[in-house]
């Protein structure tokens, strides 16, 4: 089997990132995705500069599985239902798509073989272990996972997640591939739609909203600029083609109030308005920040501080 690399979800945020990083520096890609997001454009432009390495598919993963062709030396999994909004207004979509896709994508790593295979999970996993007292912060990845209410639409997501992971392992245990399971925390970047919280308040700020709310003041996050997360999913790809599996945080160690947050933004775009503290969206964790000690004895290190990766998006 000659060297290839298959990213689903290629015109994502981190799925685009990642697919840049792997052309850039000669490798041969396959990159799928439906468009439902928006960002093929970029993905075909990129196609156009490296016509004999990347080849793009539309392709839906959860509805047909056929647009699933070839062997690959390595397997990113990263295409699923995201954000807040859209998984709370569409709780069974989001179930029935990011589940059906993760398993369609795991029959065809296990009927062609595949070395490395890396799903990309979320710190959602554990969110409501955190406020209920179970899981400390900085969270390392040997916690407890859970959803606070199943009834409550915003804990989809998380748990297809949560069967995502289950799924991964109980395939590599049969397949015999190394299997990676990456949780994301808040990672950004200049390509992300409004529906999440830095771009969404680059947007007020640009339209210059006054008086301005604010979600959440006193919660905290860590935000990891997306070349980053490109940079450590190849780290862990090599990683893992060397045997290494397991679970692994990606993300930031520095802990962010959304308050310290706002005010950044406000210096960097120099609106700096009358601000509105508004309560969190319900189930909406209070702290979140990664204990990354696992990715950085593989040698991560973050390279783009909050403020440049901000004013990067700006």
């Amino acid at each position: 089997m000659s060297e290839s690399y298959l990213v689903t979800g290629g015109a994502g945020l981190i799925g685009f990132e990642l697919v840049r990083q792997l052309v850039t520096a000669g490798e041969q890609v396959v990159a799928i995705d439906n468009g439902s997001k928006g960002g093929m454009e970029d993905l075909e432009a990129l196609a156009g500069q490296y016509p004999r390495q990347l080849q793009v598919v539309n392709g839906d993963l959860a509805h047909d599985a056929a647009c699933l062709q070839g062997a690959y030396t390595g397997i990113f999994h990263l295409a699923a239902i995201v954000g807040v909004r859209r998984v709370m207004d569409n709780p069974y979509e989001t179930i029935w798509v990011n589940m059906r896709a993760t398993l369609n994508v795991l029959d065809h790593a296990l009927q062609t073989g595949c070395k490395a295979f890396v799903f990309a999970s979320s710190s959602e996993n554990y969110a409501s272990c955190v406020d209920a007292g179970f899981v400390a912060v900085p969270t390392p990845e040997d916690v407890l996972l859970g959803i606070a209410d199943p009834s409550l639409p915003r804990w989809s997501y998380a748990a297809s997640k949560i069967a995502g992971e289950s799924a991964i392992f109980a395939a590599a245990a049969k397949a015999g591939f190394h299997p990676q399971v990456v949780r994301f925390h808040n990672v950004y970047g200049p390509r992300m739609a409004l529906t999440h919280v830095i771009p969404e308040l680059l947007d007020r700020c640009r339209r210059k909203v006054d008086p301005f709310p604010v979600y959440g003041w006193d919660q905290t996050r860590s935000f990891l600029h997306v070349e980053d997360a490109g940079r450590a999913l190849r780290l862990l790809l090599g990683a893992a083609r060397n045997g290494c599996s397991g679970v692994f945080n990606i993300g930031s160690p520095q802990e962010v109030r959304v308050a310290d947050l706002a005010k950044l933004i406000f210096d960097i775009t120099g609106h700096h308005p009358q601000v509105e503290q508004k309560p969190a969206p319900a189930g909406s964790v209070t702290r979140r920040a990664p204990d990354i000690s696992r990715l950085g004895a593989l040698g991560f290190e973050q390279t783009i501080p909050l403020e440049a990766g901000i004013r990067d998006c700006w």
